[in-house]
């Protein structure tokens, strides 16, 4: 939901439609080099034959990769640091070969995302977009992870043998 209403939709533009317009950017007309009035979103200036430009971009890139994660992450450290004789028993259980499946493909999954991440880094986005990229992947998982869950007096920790 954190990530739809920063990059899709919040009563209108998005978040980050909006951050780009309040920092300048507009909307302007490729051929006669003017504003085109009522396209505050990217969409909205695509379908107008505009060319979106001007302002700051927060990268959506950034801050879903660093979001989901960090999530992901949470997860993991969650389940695998306080259980690492559960991660041994996985991999030596030979009657449950997708059990060792999964854990590999979860790391997998992380390090594709960190791949992603650096070629998002080096080739599409400038040092300032990357930084609001991350403070708002790092905001959204601060939210609930440091505000929400915490609230939550039956959430916890797993056993140390699961």
């Amino acid at each position: 939901m954190y990530w739809y209403i920063l990059t899709q939709w919040l009563f209108g533009p998005s978040f980050i439609d909006r951050v780009f317009v309040a920092t300048g950017g507009s909307c302007t007309d490729l051929l006669a080099e003017n504003n085109i009035v009522g396209a505050y979103g990217y969409g909205a200036c695509k379908r107008a034959g505009g060319n979106w430009g001007g302002g700051h971009d927060v990268s959506g890139h950034c801050v879903l990769l660093i979001l989901s994660s960090l999530f992901l992450w949470e997860e993991v450290v969650a389940w695998g640091f306080y259980s690492i004789p559960t991660i041994h028993r996985i991999k030596a259980d030979n009657t449950n070969r997708y059990g060792w499946w999964s854990v590999l493909a979860v790391y997998g999954l992380l390090l594709l995302w960190w791949w992603m991440l650096t070629m998002t880094s080096v080739y599409f986005h400038g040092y300032f977009e990357l930084l609001s990229g991350c403070f708002f992947g790092l905001l959204g998982w601060a939210v609930v992870y440091i505000g929400i869950l915490p609230q939550f007096p039956q959430i916890g920790l797993p056993p140390v043998q699961l």
